[in-house]
Order: structure tokens, then C-alpha cells, then sequence
């Protein structure tokens, strides 16, 4: 079952998480997704400027929230150095589409991509995101022998040999892949390709509450009607690697380890300042800004 709350943006929009009893990892936080109107959903390709109505706080996820759950650098919250690898995050969602859109910005001083097996995404850089949107603790999640209720979609680009996505644990399913009804995927980048670099990550899904382990179809495929208030459970990922196999960091949005979904995340309702935006054409931020860690 979907957990509902009702919340006040007025009062979240100066605090950009809020405390809640019960809340998962990090425990006693929520953080939100943008509601975005039918005339003004994010076309996924890599441009992030249609990211740009939407308000800071409370939708803005920087490094200082940020965890390094493999303690690669044995770091606490937020310890990035931002000379090093600084990302951004800002999440959305519509009714009428029933989507959930995702926008990561990484700038990084060394973007890798040199993975011998293609199929190894996770010996580069890449980034992770879990989608749990019936919002089941983590001993709940993808339990052996039983039906799919957690998916993680894996990027990494450039593609080598033609391989940039991993979508698990459903394997190579054309119908839930990027360019299908219900997943879609673009990526940019300014600077050095493979050098000092921003990378810009999007992505569209349809949240899925369960589907069968093997041979699944949309058919056989539970989807979930998101609706307003409604907590979901996502986490995301980030691997920051400098030189094969050799992980500078590992940045997640939770302590806890990878493959596992456990933020909690509210799908806020219509944002006046959004609407407001809208209606202005006025940039309410600058994706340019990341390097120097403008908030």
C-alpha cells in the first residue's frame, strides 16, 4: 500500500526536508518531487534547462547531502571535495503522464569510461537509481523467488560498444528499456569528454510496483497511479572513478549501500513558484553554476 501525507510547502520551502516519524534512511527525512503541469514536463535529452522553473528548495538534493555508503572515502555527509565531484539532483513527477523524471548534473575532474567488459558499467562512472514505488522497507525489497518490486536503472556513458544502460534485476526486457512507453534516458555533457567535465543525466519512468521475474510483459506488469502527497521510496547513486576498478567515491542520497531503495520522497503538490515561473519564462536557476557550488 501507498503511504500518504499531507504537507504544507509553504513551510518545507525554507526547511527543504522535513522531519517524519517512521521515515526511512536517512531516518526522520523527506525530500520531494517537483509536480510539473502537462505544458511544462521535461523533455528527456540530456538539456536540463527545462529544469530550470523549478524553485531550489525544496527540490534541490546538492553534495551536502550526499553519502559515501562503500566509505570509499571514508567520508561523512556531504565531506565531497567539489573540486573533485560535485552532483546535483532535482526529481519530478506529472499526474496525467504518470511519470516520474529524474535530473542529475556530475561535475567531475576526470569522467571515465574505459571498461574493458561492457557489461561491467560499474567499473566506470555511472549513475544509479532505485525505484521502489510502493514504498516497502528494505527486507521487503526483491525477496528470492518472489515477484520484482524494486528496479534499478544504471547508466553509463559514452556507451562502449553500443552498452550504456542496465536495467535490474528484469534483465534485457525490450519493452523496459530506454526509448519504450515506459523508460526514457538522454545524456549531455560540456568540457572534456573524458577529462574535466559536467555530465547531465535525464530519465523518465513509470513507476512499477511488481513485475514477475522472468518472461514479464506490460501485461503482467502491476504500474502504480501516482498521486499527490503519495511517499515513494527512490535512492540514488553516483560512482566516481579516476582510473579502472579505483573508486574515488561512491555518493548516494542514502547511508545505506547500493541496490536498495530507502529515501523517502513526496509527491509534492502544484508549487505556486513553479506555476509562477512558468508564467514568466523567469530562470529560477543556473545549472552553470555547479563548479563553484552556487546554492
Amino acid at each position: 500500500m501507498k503511504k500518504s501525507i499531507v504537507i504544507c510547502l509553504a513551510v518545507v520551502m525554507s526547511l527543504g526536508v522535513v522531519s517524519l516519524a517512521g521515515a526511512h534512511s536517512p531516518a526522520g527525512e523527506l525530500f520531494f518531487l517537483v509536480q510539473f503541469p502537462d505544458n511544462a514536463v521535461p523533455t528527456i535529452d540530456g538539456d536540463l534547462s527545462d529544469w530550470n522553473i523549478v524553485p531550489e528548495s525544496p527540490y534541490y538534493l546538492r553534495a551536502d547531502k550526499m553519502f559515501d555508503p562503500a566509505q570509499m572515502q571514508e567520508a561523512g555527509r556531504g565531506e565531497l571535495d567539489l573540486s573533485d565531484f560535485n552532483p546535483v539532483h532535482v526529481l519530478g513527477w506529472n499526474d496525467n503522464m504518470n511519470k516520474i523524471y529524474f535530473a542529475n548534473q556530475i561535475f567531475d575532474n576526470l569522467h571515465n569510461a574505459d571498461r574493458e567488459d561492457p557489461a561491467r558499467h560499474w567499473n566506470d562512472d555511472n549513475w544509479e537509481v532505485e525505484v521502489n514505488p510502493t514504498h516497502l522497507a528494505a527486507e521487503e525489497q526483491n525477496l528470492a523467488g518472489e515477484p520484482v518490486n524494486r528496479i534499478a536503472y544504471k547508466w553509463v556513458v559514452p556507451p562502449v560498444e553500443g552498452v550504456y544502460q542496465s536495467i535490474e534485476p528484469v534483465g534485457d526486457l525490450a519493452w523496459l528499456s530506454d526509448g519504450s512507453e515506459y523508460v526514457s534516458y538522454g545524456w549531455g555533457f560540456t568540457g572534456d569528454m573524458f577529462g574535466e567535465s559536467t555530465y547531465y543525466y535525464e530519465m523518465s519512468v513509470t513507476p512499477i510496483g511488481s513485475l514477475p521475474r522472468e518472461n514479464a510483459t506490460p501485461e503482467s506488469t502491476e504500474f502504480v497511479d501516482l498521486e499527490e502527497d503519495d511517499i515513494i521510496h527512490i535512492s540514488i547513486f553516483n560512482g566516481d572513478i579516476d582510473n579502472a576498478d579505483d573508486y574515488q567515491g561512491f555518493w548516494g542520497t542514502t547511508p545505506e549501500s547500493s541496490n536498495i531503495a530507502l529515501n523517502d520522497f513526496v509527491c509534492a503538490p502544484m508549487d505556486p513558484a513553479l506555476e509562477d515561473a512558468i508564467g514568466t519564462a523567469v530562470e529560477k536557476v543556473s545549472w552553470g553554476q555547479i563548479k563553484a557550488g552556487v546554492k
